[in-house]
């Protein structure tokens, strides 16, 4: 596929990416003030986070990789798992995004809003449109896979190759230029701004 059958393939799924980005500014919103209302909530979310810590200390190189890892996984998780009627990409656009609220409001309450934005837009420009096109193409599996087994004539297994494609090509070379901004560029703006 050239990069002109890319960008018309993203114009057709227009519909699940705009899915994906109402559904993660609105859990998003719910987390930031499920916080603001229930400090618990916040404080067991953060716990989890909390464990993720020692990765800090390890050397940035593993750092960058580390986070690449992860973000891929969960993107080709969201992606290709979205076979399971879109269940996988809905759990993973939602728990995210609520969890981005949560850590929102923290940030916000403790050290201002420029602080987040310094901490999260660097690499997040990359990084979240990338997470949040994989969960589209993860509903649109769903969808298709819904519609053939209502018996609907739809290229499933096309469409599975066109996801594949898209995760090697753009996904994965996205991510890891996320994961590189985000170990080595964001911790530079955050210093500026702290």
């Amino acid at each position: 596929m050239s990069v002109k059958d890319d960008a018309a393939y993203l114009r057709s799924i227009w519909i699940y990416i705009g899915l994906s980005v109402f559904l993660f500014a609105l859990t998003a919103i719910m987390g930031y003030f499920a916080a603001e209302f229930d400090p618990q909530i916040a404080s067991n979310w953060m716990k989890e986070l909390e464990m993720l810590r020692w990765i800090m200390d390890q050397p940035p190189i593993l750092i960058m990789i580390i986070i690449f890892l992860k973000n891929l996984l969960a993107s080709a998780m969201a992606m290709l798992l979205g076979l399971g009627f879109g269940l996988v990409p809905l759990l993973v656009v939602t728990s995210n995004g609520f969890l981005l609220g949560i850590v929102a409001y923290g940030a916000v309450q403790k050290v201002g809003i420029l602080y987040l934005l310094a901490g999260i837009l660097p690499h997040g420009i990359i990084e979240l449109p990338i997470v949040l096109l994989s969960i589209a193409i993860g509903f649109r599996l769903g969808h298709l896979l819904a519609l053939t087994i209502l018996r609907e004539k739809e290229d499933l297994s096309g469409e599975t190759r066109t996801a594949v494609h898209f995760l090697v090509r753009w996904v994965a070379p996205l991510l890891l230029l996320a994961a590189a901004i985000e170990t080595f560029i964001t911790p530079l703006v955050i210093s500026v701004v702290a």
